[in-house]
């Protein structure tokens, strides 16, 4: 169920906003209102499937259809040699070579695509892979990076209750404020 269209919910059944107490059967929804109902249902996506993923499903997809495709071949090829070695007909003798001969060629392409197949999807587990691991360096660089700010914070706490307690025991400390104060007690008045 990945798409509104394909939903049912009839199938599913949906959670009423409201109880009806009155007993009577739950009114029966046209498919505008049901797509409606479903719609609110549904949790919104933010972001579609990337094309990475998308090419993984499509590639997962063919080699299905190449297995498929693979075992129609090997049942033509089969029927083709029996046919070729029955030594009857010579017209359905050559006829049966041919089929074996396309089914043969037909059956090293499909192992052809499907070597490709195999070399992409590969490929794609290592990207994946990578991706991971860069992805695990970054977490463990946000990781440093939070650990060093919560550092700074429990190092600055410390001062501050440092610097507390010695003016609760000590008083204030003499203000200062700063160089203009100390250039005009420098200046000859």
């Amino acid at each position: 169920m990945t798409d509104i269209d394909d939903f049912a919910p009839e199938l599913f059944g949906l959670w009423p906003a409201r109880r009806a107490y009155d007993g009577g059967p739950p009114e029966a929804l046209d498919e505008d209102k049901a797509r409606a109902v479903a719609g609110a249902c549904m949790l919104e996506t933010k972001s579609a499937p990337s094309p990475a993923e998308e090419l993984r499903v499509l590639l997962n997809e063919m080699t299905s259809e190449m297995r498929e495709q693979f075992a129609a071949f090997r049942e033509l090829r089969k029927a083709a040699e029996q046919t070729a070695s029955a030594g009857g007909d010579d017209a359905a003798a050559k006829l049966a070579r041919a089929d074996l001969k396309a089914a043969t060629d037909a059956m090293s392409l499909i192992v052809r695509t499907l070597e490709k197949i195999d070399q992409l999807q590969r490929q794609f587990a290592r990207d994946r892979e990578q991706a991971a691991e860069e992805s695990e360096a970054a977490r463990g660089l946000d990781h440093v990076k939070t650990r060093f700010l919560a550092l700074i914070e429990e190092r600055a706490e410390t001062r501050a209750r440092q610097l507390l307690a010695e003016w609760q025991r000590d008083g204030a400390p003499p203000a200062d404020d700063g160089p203009a104060v100390a250039n005009r007690e420098a200046e000859p008045g």
